[in-house]
């Protein structure tokens, strides 16, 4: 049984489940009355001016809670459009490393004062249309997130993003130019030379992005025939100059533990390596050990020569 007004719960639910301190007192829940509803868990108040019906909302993952707040954020400014990682969420492309915990929006510079647990900031760029509504373009959004969550985290979803053909290598260079004297613009133009829309995963743009930062020259997605010209495999990389291939073994398809995809797998690489090619395996512990990716194909590569 709930306390709540279902007048409040009516219109909640035609907003992801939020609704601002204003809307609630106009249905007359005063400031107590909203208060005793978070002590019973009934309402969240994820930040100033805004709550959210707990059976209205889905907080199963940390994207699923983003896009309540980001709806929340668009009820307190409905001047603001969406900007960085939560703009790129919003146009469905692959984030990795970033804090989700507060939407991010643009207000006019005129109105750009923020609340607790919601990051505002002047309106720059272009505006465009997302699913979750007014946004920065992709683009923008793109540049933007490199510079707030770093170049690792930019270069992650850019690569996305062009595999996708939700972006252009246009559009981006264009974003960058236009951030070209704000600070931290270092970090976009990072991320506009290391991103490829050729890799197609998270651990692949990063081992990408570590090899490229290594020295070591790596041509992503390669098809390796055999002297018939027949498929034998497309590899995740293969080093410039070498018969040295690099496979990223983050994959969905191995975690399943089915042994017709292991043979399946074992069998690709036998085929690879009676053709000439050595084959290095990274994983995600490689990924989180400073040099261990480098360290490892560099080793292949003497091992090779």
């Amino acid at each position: 049984m709930t306390s709540l007004e279902p007048l409040l719960l009516n219109l909640a639910a035609g907003q992801h489940g939020m609704f601002t301190t204003e809307q609630a007192h106009r249905l007359g829940m005063d400031k107590s009355a909203l208060a005793r509803a978070v002590v019973d868990k009934e309402l969240r108040h994820p930040m100033r001016s805004l709550y959210a019906v707990s059976d209205l909302v889905d907080e199963s993952s940390p994207l699923a809670w983003h896009h309540h707040l980001a709806r929340g954020a668009q009820l307190i400014y409905p001047d603001a459009m969406l900007g960085s990682v939560t703009a790129v969420l919003a146009y469905d492309i692959a984030v990795w490393g970033c804090d989700l915990t507060k939407p991010q929006v643009f207000r006019p510079i005129s109105r750009s004062t923020g609340v607790r647990g919601l990051r505002v900031r002047p309106m720059r760029g272009e505006v465009g249309d997302s699913p979750w509504g007014k946004a920065a373009t992709p683009a923008d959004a793109l540049v933007q997130m490199a510079m707030d969550h770093g170049i690792e985290a930019g270069v992650v979803s850019a690569d996305d993003a062009l595999r996708r053909e939700k972006v252009t290598q246009d559009e981006l260079k264009g974003a960058v130019e236009r951030v070209e004297n704000w600070p931290d613009a270092h970090k976009a133009r990072s991320m506009l030379a290391l991103c490829s829309g050729l890799r197609e995963s998270v651990g692949e743009s990063r081992c990408g992005i570590a090899l490229e930062l290594a020295g070591i020259r790596v041509t992503p997605q390669v098809e390796i025939k055999d002297a018939f010209g027949k498929l034998v495999g497309r590899v995740d990389f293969l080093v410039e100059g070498t018969k040295v291939i690099v496979e990223f073994d983050g994959k969905v398809k191995f975690e399943s533990g089915n042994p017709e995809v292991l043979w399946a797998e074992k069998t690709r690489e036998d085929r690879l390596r009676r053709l000439g090619y050595t084959v290095v395996r990274l994983t995600w512990a490689d990924l989180e050990r400073p040099g261990a990716v480098a360290a490892k194909v560099q080793a292949a590569i003497r091992d090779a020569a």
